[in-house]
């Protein structure tokens, strides 16, 4: 058994370790507007959903210079984001949209994305991703220097027909296969959604 004690550690060494161990870990692609109402679109791997009230909690890091990424100060500004997750058939675009652009470049444009609008927030939502949530921004919670916890109300839920069960009118995860982040020291970076095992009653929520 490999042991290390994270307080010892350098930033950098404990972000690497951790990344590594805790996963997969799901995406949310983030679309957001800016003040002059250009699209933003983002990845963000350090995410999660707390079901009861339906919220969605991404940490935002900020950029080396200290200053906020577009996605963060988007949120600040219009306290209004999509949160996307995608498939394989979106990889690629998933992956150049997390490249560094200044705030006049909108990915969505750049990378020939199709939107369609929401129904109560002004970030539209990406038309070929299986999942999109309509959000409004919660709360901020100042993680340190470098980086800050956002907490988004979920308001609404599209899901793309395919994925969907309609005798549980809910989403069936063996009918799609969500793009999900790895370590990137050696292998892949990224992952999907394989087989799926169904058992009995348990606990677990």
């Amino acid at each position: 058994m490999i042991t290390r004690e994270l307080d010892a550690l350098p930033k950098r060494d404990v972000y690497r370790i951790l990344t590594s161990l805790v996963i997969p870990r799901p995406i949310a692609w983030i679309s957001t507007v800016d003040a002059a109402g250009r699209v933003n679109l983002a990845p963000f791997s350090s995410f999660m959903g707390v079901f009861g009230p339906p919220m969605l909690v991404v940490t935002l890091a900020r950029r080396k210079d200290g200053s906020l990424k577009d996605t963060h100060q988007n949120l600040r500004t219009n306290r209004e984001a999509v949160v996307h997750l995608a498939d394989l058939p979106l990889l690629e675009a998933l992956h150049a949209s997390g490249a560094e652009v200044g705030p006049e470049v909108s990915e969505v444009e750049r990378l020939g994305l199709v939107t369609a609008p929401s129904l109560h927030v002004a970030p539209p939502r990406l038309v070929a991703a299986p999942v999109a949530l309509e959000c409004r921004l919660n709360r901020e919670i100042e993680l340190g220097p470098a980086s800050t916890l956002v907490l988004l109300d979920v308001l609404t839920a599209h899901a793309a027909d395919h994925i969907w069960n309609s005798e549980y009118d809910c989403a069936d995860a063996s009918l799609w296969q969500p793009i999900t982040r790895l370590a990137s020291v050696a292998g892949p970076n990224y992952g999907a959604l394989g087989q799926t095992f169904k058992l009995g009653a348990s606990e677990l929520p």
